[in-house]
């Protein structure tokens, strides 16, 4: 009797785990079946190495389904990748618009997942299609790792078609030439030639020389002030003595002769500086005579300086090669 119990305990265990396997089995295929629009498709042209099957597909970072299916696409050049997008990310299908699709790497491991962004214009154009795709499509974009091989590949190229033979003999010849320029110049001549011409100007113009000028300038000024200013105190003297005068003429008219008398005397001493007055304006025209003739001195100086110089540049503006190379050479005698 206990045998027969435990029998039927392990059948019915058996029974109730196949069914639960079947029912299980059934589940799986009728979610998959019934999941079929939430499935979107990218192809890429490109190797898909390291991405599998329930490899992540991610939306800007954000889990949002799974790869489904990985195989050759129908024109057997693109590789078809099929993806499954959850319930709560697939009820809009316009939600991957304007959208792109791109193999990217997990860290360091190897393993591969689909990431969706947004298009740019950096982007590029997307693969072609001239079939008829199963599921609604996402465009691709080249992964990064396939871009910097890419760039890589164009730098190795340009550098590649770089002459470097050819600017290595042009820097030769170039160089050549300078040492053979250098080697002719007469560096010295020139060199002596403008310090003699520096020298000449500095003459001219000497610090010394305007210091000299600027003091007689200034002795000039100075004395011409100093006359100015007895001028006019004697002329304030005059007018007192003439206040005077005619006070005492109104006050005692016969004492006028008196008062001519003392008003002639001060006509002498009026004479007497007016006298040097005169004096002392000769002394001030004779230094401004010899101020002139300093500044005429400079200004021929400095005329022949200015000569000088546009000789000079003018020798430079015909032949500039002289400026580097000096006189040319004199032609060499040839045998008749």
């Amino acid at each position: 009797m206990a045998s027969a119990r435990v029998n039927f305990s392990v059948g019915l265990f058996m029974t109730a785990g196949l069914g639960l396997a079947t029912l299980a089995i059934i589940w799986l295929g009728m979610t998959s079946f019934l999941r079929k629009g939430e499935l979107y498709v990218t192809y890429f042209d490109e190797s898909v190495q390291g991405l599998n099957v329930d490899s992540p597909v991610k939306y800007r970072g954000v889990p949002v389904g799974r790869v489904q299916a990985i195989r050759i696409a129908p024109d057997y050049h693109l590789i078809e990748v099929v993806i499954l997008v959850d319930d709560e990310h697939a009820d809009d299908e316009m939600r991957f618009a304007d959208s792109v699709a791109a193999i990217s790497n997990v860290g360091i491991t190897g393993a591969m997942f689909v990431e969706i962004d947004k298009r740019t214009p950096l982007d590029g154009p997307t693969p072609a299609l001239d079939f008829t795709p199963e599921y609604p499509v996402i465009a691709s974009k080249p992964s990064d790792i396939r871009k910097l091989f890419r760039e890589i590949h164009d730098i190795a190229a340009q550098i590649k078609a770089i002459d470097f033979k050819g600017i290595a003999d042009q820097a030769k010849n170039a160089f050549n030439s300078l040492d053979k320029a250098v080697a002719q110049a007469r560096i010295g001549d020139i060199s002596a030639d403008i310090r003699t011409l520096l020298a000449s100007v500095n003459a001219a113009a000497s610090p010394e020389r305007l210091q000299s000028l600027a003091r007689n300038v200034d002795g000039s000024m100075e004395a011409s002030r100093r006359l100015m200013d007895k001028a006019a105190e004697e002329l304030t003297r005059m007018d007192a003595v003439l206040a005077q005068f005619q006070s005492m003429l109104d006050a005692n008219r016969p004492h006028v002769d008196t008062t001519m008398g003392a008003l002639a005397g001060a006509a002498l001493k009026t004479d007497a500086f007016m006298a040097q007055s005169q004096a002392t304006m000769l002394q001030m025209q004779a230094t401004i005579r010899d101020l002139e003739d300093r500044l005429s001195a400079t200004a021929e100086n400095l005329e022949q300086t200015s000569g000088n110089l546009n000789s000079l540049i003018t020798s430079v503006k015909d032949q500039p090669a002289q400026l580097l190379f000096g006189e040319p050479k004199a032609p060499r005698a040839t045998e008749e």
